[in-house]
């Protein structure tokens, strides 16, 4: 086998580890694992919260899914301990953010799109305080791993309600899905292949 084939078939199974760890497409979440996730989250935010994740795991079809996120800030950080800080309620919202984030990239959950609204031009019908400050939509490779990090994010859990005033969080079922990460390395990888393939082929002409 030639060193550019070996390349190549490096870059391949680079890839593939990649495709396979980012999923999108499992297998569902059994009765059992229900049973589990709806238990803890019993302990974590009692009898309504129980339920809510009781209904969300029991639909699950083993795919990919966004997590729409709609935040309102308080004016002023407000804990439930009643302690005071001088910072903002977007600084506060910080460390619960460095908590969590290391948790999606993870498992491959992450971040589409943070938006800041800037005012409501038009609309129809009766909506109840279409005032957000912040729109997030975020990524997640199953309901498995929500579960997961949702239940592992208790301590910089405070920060988030302490920053938030009004939040509504509605796990969405994409059904246009545009240019997605899985292209990223595999254009990157793509392009890496060709480099090297026309350096050692000119290193190779050279030398003739």
């Amino acid at each position: 086998m030639t060193a550019s084939r070996i390349r190549w078939v490096v870059i391949f199974l680079v890839y593939a580890v990649f495709h396979v760890w980012y999923g999108g497409n499992g297998s569902p979440l059994s009765a059992d694992e229900v049973e589990h996730y709806a238990s803890r989250a019993r302990e974590v935010g009692g009898p309504d919260v129980e339920k809510r994740f009781r209904e969300f795991a029991s639909s699950d079809d083993g795919r990919e899914f966004v997590m729409v996120n709609l935040n309102m800030y308080r004016e002023q950080a407000k804990y439930e301990d009643g302690r005071e800080v001088d910072q903002s309620p977007r600084e506060v919202e910080q460390r619960y953010l460095v908590d969590v984030v290391p948790k999606l990239l993870k498992r491959a959950c992450h971040p589409v799109v943070v938006v800041d609204p800037i005012l409501t031009i038009a609309g129809e019908g009766n909506s109840e305080r279409p005032d957000w400050d912040r729109v997030a939509l975020a990524r997640y490779r199953s309901r498995r791993d929500f579960m997961e990090i949702f239940l592992e994010t208790r301590v910089g859990i405070e920060h988030k309600w302490a920053a938030l005033g009004r939040t509504q969080t509605m796990p969405s079922v994409p059904q246009i899905w545009g240019v997605g990460i899985r292209v990223v390395p595999f254009l990157l990888l793509l392009c890496v292949g060709l480099l090297l393939d026309r350096v050692f082929g000119a290193q190779r002409v050279e030398r003739r």
